[in-house]
């Protein structure tokens, strides 16, 4: 009885021994991925370059590309953007996971404070993780895209993709946000940013002597009348069936001569909305109540617009992989109470392909994104990894 005592006790001890080693050994290769990784987001964000000069980012990021023998790499997509392709051992969906490459412009000049080089070396760490085994369903395609922060990368690059004929039946991308707690998960049901575009509404009179006033075709009266209906609308939102807003940007009324009663002018607009419907309503009812009041002065009337962006909407099938994921890597998951009013251009990917856009908690009390006090948290970056590579594998 003693001796069987003896030999349970043994193993017992046995197994905890190899329990311990093998944790060990988990925890040091752990450390080691996020050293390296580290290192390379190091010179990731020592390299900071502005929307479509990404040169040597891409050059950087080629080179890790290659080491993990992708299938192939497109380069050159939509300006700088890169895509590297990786093949599964089985037929399955193709899924797409987008970061972004260009760093914002500062007064010292360009600099990494939105967490661009942590997204690239989050999609880096991915990769490497892909050259280890190709064990999954479909491809998987590993998308840099370039001049974001602008709002013009996605689109190029949706060009270049359809003349290459890749398809993406997911699209997934992260953003981090220091308003949430560490490596916690924010989902977006439905919308996670508004729709938006830029309106110009260009009115032309007659200008005339500033002593003789009643002799010009002025737009002062026309674009305050504007002004004001968009308060209106934004105070009201009557007949939309979820968030609307309008933004005066800049008028303009003449020029600066003090002689001259003007006869020209302009009003520039910021639309945005959370449901692209909406959004379309909210441009065709300032444009009727624009030529109304164009019409009621006499005066001509041109409209323009620039820089529209989709709103950007989340498939339910993309969030819900996005969930099982963070739960199986024991990440918290929290829902926001409602979308961004910004824009972002990954909508050009959501409205042709399931996808999921969310963000990873910085941790709470930091400074925000933009700003000259923003750090990038290298501790996201394994997190974001597992996260994805689940996402791969098992779904």
């Amino acid at each position: 009885m003693e001796n069987k005592f003896s030999f349970r006790t043994l193993l017992l001890l046995m197994l905890i021994t190899m329990s311990i080693e093998s944790n060990s050994q988990i925890r040091t290769t752990a450390s080691r991925e996020e050293e390296k990784l580290t290192a390379i987001r190091k010179e990731l964000h020592s390299c900071p370059e502005y929307s479509h000069l990404e040169n040597e980012t891409a050059k950087i990021l080629i080179k890790y590309l290659q080491e993990t023998s992708p299938d192939k790499i497109y380069s050159g997509i939509g300006g700088n953007g890169i895509i590297a392709e990786y093949s599964g051992k089985t037929a399955g969906p193709s899924k797409m996971f987008r970061c972004e490459m260009d760093a914002i412009k500062t007064d010292k000049g360009f600099e990494h404070l939105c967490g661009h080089d942590g997204h690239m070396t989050i999609m880096l760490g991915l990769a490497k993780r892909l050259s280890a085994g190709r064990d999954f369903p479909g491809k998987v395609y590993l998308l840099f895209q370039p001049a974001e922060e602008i709002g013009e990368g996605a689109a190029l690059m949706v060009k270049d993709i359809e003349k290459l004929g890749l398809v993406f039946d997911y699209s997934y991308a992260l953003h981090n946000n220091p308003k949430y707690p560490l490596n916690s998960i924010i989902i977006h049901k439905g919308t996670y940013a508004a729709g938006s575009v830029g309106m110009e509404l260009k009115f032309t009179g007659a200008s005339s002597h500033a002593a003789f006033p009643e002799q010009a075709i002025s737009p002062s009266d026309a674009i305050f009348s504007v002004m004001q209906e968009v308060k209106r609308i934004n105070k009201e939102k009557n007949g939309f069936t979820d968030f609307v807003l309008a933004t005066v940007v800049n008028v303009e009324i003449g020029e600066a001569n003090y002689g001259v009663t003007p006869g020209d002018g302009a009003i520039r607009l910021t639309l945005r909305s959370f449901a692209d419907g909406d959004l379309g309503k909210l441009c065709s009812e300032i444009e009727k109540f624009a030529q109304k009041k164009a019409g009621e002065n006499g005066l001509k009337l041109a409209i323009s617009y620039h820089d529209r962006f989709p709103a950007t909407v989340n498939s339910n099938l993309a969030n819900t992989n996005v969930i099982e994921a963070a739960e199986k890597n024991g990440l918290k998951i929290l829902y926001a109470k409602e979308p961004t009013r910004g824009s972002d251009d990954f909508s050009f990917f959501t409205i042709k392909s399931n996808g999921s856009f969310f963000d990873i908690g910085n941790g709470e009390g930091g400074a925000d994104i933009h700003q000259p006090d923003y750090k990038f948290p290298d501790e996201i970056m394994i997190p974001a990894v597992n996260l994805f590579s689940e996402i791969i594998y098992k779904h």
